[in-house]
């Protein structure tokens, strides 16, 4: 039951990629990669759930902490109004 969540979800990914792609703005992009990390986060902890790992809860932690990090210094970034 697990894998096919897993699935739906990394399936669910698809929409943000195209708009972390396509753009046009920073602000844009922005919001794919951090609705992408999100999907890989929740994959991350479901897979952990699945096969009992919690090394796999570690790094889906982790994972979140560098996908919040990331996301605050590129919006400081683009604030900045600088490319």
């Amino acid at each position: 039951m697990s894998a096919v969540l897993s699935a739906l979800v990394a399936a669910s990914a698809l929409p943000p990629l195209a708009r972390l792609w396509r753009g046009p703005t920073l602000w844009d992009r922005l919001t794919g990669a951090t609705s992408v990390n999100v999907r890989i986060t929740l994959v991350l902890a479901l897979e952990a759930a699945r096969l009992g790992e919690g090394v796999l809860l570690d790094a889906a932690l982790a994972y979140a902490a560098l996908g919040f990090l990331s996301t605050v210094l590129l919006a400081r970034f683009g604030e900045r109004g600088e490319r």
